[in-house]
């Protein structure tokens, strides 16, 4: 969570019309931590916040590796959190 954090933006049109909200993304990753798929599984109600979730897992890849006591590839959710301070 804290790579991802790192690569997160939030998108100057959404804040200045104050969307705020939560993206859940699903995600499944290789071995190696490449993307192989990227949805939006629960959508913020806003198309850019939705957008700006997906660009940021883009961004960060590819992820830490999947440990090798894991299956792969790995399925996971994530919320992405938009919130103006």
């Amino acid at each position: 969570m804290a790579r991802l954090e790192r690569f997160r933006r939030y998108p100057h049109a959404a804040r200045a019309r104050r969307h705020e909200g939560v993206v859940q993304v699903r995600v499944s990753l290789a071995r190696d931590g490449q993307l192989l798929s990227l949805a939006v599984e629960q959508s913020s109600g806003y198309t850019m916040l939705d957008q700006a979730a997906l660009d940021t897992f883009r961004r960060a890849a590819p992820l830490p590796a999947v440990p090798d006591d894991r299956p792969a590839p790995v399925e996971l959710s994530f919320p992405v959190e938009f919130f103006i301070r």
